[in-house]
């Protein structure tokens, strides 16, 4: 059996854990959307569900409810704004001030994928469910579930 190193390294190596982890839930949710025909990729999902009722946020504002760094969230704007999905201005009290809005290609995207989202949140769920107890092991056991059960083959089945 090959040695897991990660697995020895317990509670020091959580971040590069739940990183893998988080990478190999994103690669399944990339090949979904890209056979769902969407051009879209997982790292953008916060941001534009954040806009998704037409509001126009600060990038500020966007980084504090997202949890996510201000360059973070400057640099899935910047995609954004190049793919044509978000409008971006500035504040009329404040021209430092970025503000952010989806465009209506940006909104028709959004009506076309929250069915999809709705059955990535499914899968999820049932993800969770199928892992339990102390976080650690239950890191090992959504690992394990999703070597049994990828999250490409959780959300394809519901498809």
């Amino acid at each position: 059996m090959e040695r897991n190193i990660i697995e020895e390294l317990g509670s020091l190596a959580l971040a590069t854990r739940l990183k893998n982890l988080s990478e190999r839930l994103a690669k399944d949710v990339a090949a979904i959307y890209k056979e769902s025909d969407f051009d879209f990729e997982p790292r953008w999902f916060a941001v534009v569900y954040a806009l998704k009722n037409g509001e126009e946020l600060a990038v500020t504002e966007l980084a504090a409810s997202l949890q996510q760094t201000h360059p973070a969230v400057n640099q899935v704007a910047n995609i954004l704004v190049k793919k044509k999905l978000v409008i971006e201005s500035k504040d009329d009290a404040d021209q430092r001030k970025r503000l952010l809005k989806l465009s209506d290609s940006g909104m028709e995207l959004v009506g076309k994928m929250e069915g999809l989202w709705l059955k990535i949140k499914k899968a999820n769920d049932q993800l969770l469910i199928d892992s339990k107890q102390n976080f650690l092991d239950d890191i090992k056991t959504i690992e394990s579930a999703l070597d049994e059960k990828s999250m490409y083959d959780r959300v394809k089945s519901l498809l």
